[in-house]
């Protein structure tokens, strides 16, 4: 049951940091923009105009990149500044970046193909949007770009892990094995001394008690 529970901790916990560094790291998109809004979100992530009752101070605007891939799936991309805060990809042009959006925009009929770099994840239920960090033109639909990084940073971590496996494996065989066999076999000498003690202590009374006996004339037979 203790295998099972920690094995469960471990995938938990190598799911949890696979999935926060795939929101993360960025990704890249060949699309065609088809058109760019600015909605305003109130500070639970909803659009203000689409929630009833009343609406909270803390809002912003949001920049939004409309986007197709070439099989006409639709896919919306936010456009704001990271600043400085994390993930750090320190962009501070969302403005510029919406103007290159509105550039590229194109229709069915003579397309111009992009390839936005993001991060984020597109959540539907969450309101959340990928955030667009960078856009360019593309070769055309089929064009695929490589991402290094991701490729670099999971490739890493992955080698990291089967390092650190086969080394806790080592320490576990050359360091703990030794130490739990010694501190059992201090146990069950233990163990064994105090079943000695009790048994000489019963031998020492059951004797004891004989002689008292004896003394005392328990146990004659009677004629």
């Amino acid at each position: 049951m203790l295998r099972l529970l920690k094995w469960v901790v471990i995938i938990l916990v190598l799911v949890t940091g696979a999935s926060w560094l795939d929101q993360v790291l960025p990704r890249y998109d060949v699309v065609r923009i088809v058109g760019t809004d600015t909605k305003r979100l109130d500070s639970s992530g909803y659009f203000d105009s689409d929630q009833p009752g009343p609406k909270t101070t803390s809002s912003r605007d949001v920049r939004f990149i409309n986007t197709v891939y070439p099989s006409g799936t639709p896919r919306v991309f936010r456009n704001e500044d990271t600043d400085w805060g994390f993930p750090w990809y320190y962009k501070f042009d969302s403005g510029n970046l919406m103007a290159a959006a509105q550039a590229f925009q194109s229709g069915a009929d003579n397309p111009k193909w992009v390839v936005i770099k993001s991060y984020g994840w597109r959540v539907t239920l969450l309101t959340m949007f990928p955030n667009a960090i960078s856009i360019r033109a593309a070769s055309g639909p089929d064009e695929y770009v490589i991402p290094w990084l991701r490729i670099f940073v999971f490739g890493f971590l992955a080698i990291l892990l089967i390092w650190l496996y086969f080394r806790l494996r080592r320490f576990k065989r050359e360091r703990l094995d030794p130490m739990f066999g010694r501190i059992e076999s201090r146990m069950s000498a233990a163990a064994d001394a105090v079943d000695d003690h009790a048994v000489a202590v019963s031998n020492t009374t059951n004797g004891f008690m004989a002689r008292l006996r004896r003394w005392l004339g328990w146990g004659r037979s009677k004629h």
